[in-house]
C-alpha cells in the first residue's frame, strides 16, 4: 500500500508500529534491528492537500494544537536557544534538548522523538512512500519505540512530515516492525498530529492510541484508535473525544515542535 501525497504549496512549512495487532500491509524495509527505550491510517481516500504548517503546543491542562506560521524559521529564537551559526541538524541536537515538551494533562508523561538519526528507517520511508532524492532534505521524521501489545519487543513509532507525506489535517505515520533482522511497514497512518498519546487501556491485545485531530477546517479534538480486526481504525474513523480526562498513558514525539521550528531544529532528515 503505497500512499504518496502530494505537496501543491509551501515546501519549507510542514504539518505537523507491534507484532500483537495487525498483519503487515508491507513487506519490505532495510536491515538493523529495534532496541531501545520502549514504550507506540491506513490513507484510504485522503484528500490531496496543501502543507498548512506544524501544529503541536498545548495548554496546562489539554492538548489544543496551534498553527506555525508559515514559511522560513527565523533564527532570532535559536540565538536565545543558543543556535550555532551552522543551520545542519548535526550543530544542533543539544539545543533540541533545551526547548521544553509540549505541555500535557496529569497522568500524561511525554517523550521527545529519538535525536539520533537512522538510516534503515530513512530509506524504509524513502522507499515506501517513493519520495524523490530531491525532496529528501524536505522531508523529516521523528520517531520513538514503543511496545503496542506489551510483549517486551520494541517496535518503531514515525511520523513523517513533507511535501509527500504531510496535507492541512497532519501528516503521516508508519508503524514499523523487524522481522528476520530488516525493518517493515506493519501499519500506515494518515492524518495524524503529534504528541501522539500511547494509553494505557489495551483493547484487543493492543493498547489504544489517540491523535489530535484538526485542520482542514475539522473542530480540534481528538481521535482514539482501536485495533480491530488486526488492525487498527483509520483516524478520521476513530472515537472523537473533547479532552484528554480519564486517559492515561505516555505521549510520544512530545517535541514542542513548532519552537523548535523557530529556533532552527528541523528534525530529522532522509538525507542524513
Amino acid at each position: 500500500m503505497k500512499k504518496k501525497i502530494v505537496l501543491g504549496l509551501l515546501l519549507g512549512s510542514f504539518t505537523i508500529y507491534a507484532w500483537g495487532c495487525g498483519t503487515g500491509v508491507k513487506d519490505r524495509g532495510s536491515e538493523t534491528s529495534v532496541n531501545q527505550n520502549v514504550l507506540t491510517e491506513d490513507s484510504e481516500g485522503q484528500t490531496e492537500e496543501a502543507l498548512a504548517g506544524d501544529k503541536a503546543a498545548s495548554t496546562e491542562t489539554d492538548i489544543a494544537p496551534t498553527e506555525t506560521p508559515a514559511g522560513t524559521p527565523t533564527d532570532t529564537a535559536g540565538e536565545a536557544e543558543g543556535k550555532q551559526e551552522d543551520t545542519s541538524f548535526g550543530k544542533k541536537v543539544s539545543a533540541a534538548t533545551e526547548i521544553d515538551m509540549v505541555s500535557l494533562p496529569e497522568g500524561i508523561k511525554g517523550m521527545k522523538a529519538e535525536s539520533k538519526p537512522y538510516p534503515e528507517l530513512a530509506q524504509l520511508i524513502s522507499d515506501y512512500y517513493e519520495i524523490p532524492e530531491e525532496f529528501a532534505d524536505t522531508t523529516r521524521y521523528y520517531y520513538n519505540y514503543v511496545d503496542l501489545n506489551n510483549d517486551g519487543e520494541n517496535e518503531i513509532f514515525v511520523v513523517v512530515m513533507g511535501p509527500y507525506t504531510s496535507g492541512s489535517g497532519g501528516s503521516s505515520a508508519l508503524w514499523v516492525t523487524e522481522n528476520a533482522g530488516k525493518l517493515h511497514v506493519n501499519q500506515d497512518f494518515t492524518i495524524v498530529n503529534t504528541p501522539v498519546i500511547i494509553s494505557d487501556t489495551v483493547t484487543n491485545g493492543a493498547k489504544e492510541i489517540v491523535v489530535p485531530y484538526y485542520g482542514g477546517g475539522a473542530e480540534s479534538q481528538y481521535s482514539l484508535l482501536k485495533c480491530v480486526d488486526d488492525y487498527y481504525t483509520r483516524v478520521p474513523d476513530g472515537k472523537m473525544i473533547k479532552s484528554l480526562d480519564g486517559i492515561t498513558g505516555t505521549a510520544i514525539i512530545a517535541n514542542d515542535i513548532p519552537k523548535e521550528i523557530e529556533a532552527g531544529i528541523m528534525g530529522l532528515n532522509l538525507a542524513q
